[in-house]
């Protein structure tokens, strides 16, 4: 299973994106470095930051990007 998260941004800046369960616990960190202006895309396996695989379910991500920051639910199924 995975889910694919795209994004783009209109000038290069550090970004930062997390995944949390619904009641806020983060589950993993998918990005945290610069990223050039453009579309950018993020796939996210279903594992958490120690590896294991995580249940099916509606999560959380947050992307991070300079002044701008956005939080969206998305679906992993297995």
């Amino acid at each position: 299973p995975q889910t694919k998260i795209v994004f783009s941004l209109p000038e290069s800046e550090t970004v930062r994106m997390t995944v949390y369960t619904l009641d806020g616990r983060r589950v993993r960190v998918l990005l945290d470095e610069p990223r050039a202006a453009g579309a950018h895309e993020v796939i996210w396996d279903g594992r958490d930051d120690a590896g294991r695989q995580v249940a099916s379910g509606t999560y959380v991500y947050r992307l991070t990007a300079g002044l701008y920051s956005e939080t969206r639910k998305m679906s992993l199924m297995k």
